[in-house]
């Protein structure tokens, strides 16, 4: 928890209120203009989690099969989008 000070009359601070570290997240990307998530509905749920699963699961075998390489990273890079951009279609059947 963070506690938030705020300036007082006589030139000290004084403590506002006790935030929690989700509040403030919450503050923060309000500020940023970041709409809320959609409620998303049991199957695309079960959907996203089979492709954090499939994807965890090839940076897996990929960082087996290239290890100590210079590829390595950029392969995981791929992969991550690759896996970034599939949920993301499924967040945007929301909008």
């Amino acid at each position: 928890m963070y506690i938030a000070r705020i300036k007082s009359d006589r030139g000290g601070y004084a403590m506002s209120e006790i935030k929690s570290s989700y509040e403030i997240a919450l503050k923060k990307l309000e500020e940023m203009g970041v709409e809320d998530t959609p409620n998303l509905n049991e199957e695309d749920r079960r959907r996203i989690a089979e492709i954090k699963r499939e994807y965890e699961s090839k940076i897996a075998e990929k960082t087996i099969l290239l290890k100590d390489t210079p590829e390595l990273p950029d392969e995981i890079s791929y992969l991550k989008r690759q896996r970034d951009k599939k949920i993301q279609d499924i967040y945007s059947t929301y909008s």
